[in-house]
């Protein structure tokens, strides 16, 4: 009987500490967008993405340093991002984060741009790795990111 209840310890503790792992990438994923992405801080982009990130993004493909490249110049604008979580839809599974968020872009004298985007977020060394998403509207043909 001990060694039973014991048993049952031990996988409720596996199962609450895998748990806890698993929501390791969604906050990593979060912080991101909140440090990084919403602050326009592109020197945080070595922090949160792998040397050999590629993103894959409405059937385009980017590497690591022209998403660096990228995101120096952007920010460098007088974009302002807001970001959205469909928490719901939001799961770990290993390595992977997938879900549904809504990224507001908005410039002065422009109304605001909600895209919705849903991806896939693979980390490897605690970094994202790989990212597929597709976006609505496709994000690359908007004015503000020509």
């Amino acid at each position: 009987m001990k060694k039973l209840l014991l048993l049952g310890i031990i996988a409720t503790l596996v199962v609450a500490c895998g748990h806890q792992e698993q929501k390791g990438n969604i906050k990593l994923l979060k912080e991101m967008f909140s440090e990084m992405v919403v602050q326009k801080d592109a020197s945080l982009i070595p922090k949160y993405y792998h040397e050999d990130f590629l993103l894959y993004a409405n059937g385009q493909l980017m590497n690591y340093k022209k998403y660096l490249e990228f995101h120096e110049a952007i920010y460098q604008t007088p974009i302002q991002y807001q970001i959205a979580y469909d928490e719901e839809t939001l799961i770990e599974q290993g390595n992977k984060v997938a879900g549904r968020v809504w990224i507001t872009t908005s410039r002065p004298n422009e109304s605001p741009q909600k895209i919705e985007v849903i991806l896939i977020a693979k980390y490897k060394d605690g970094k994202i790795y790989r990212l597929w998403e597709l976006t609505y509207p496709d994000w690359s043909k908007l004015p503000a990111f020509e």
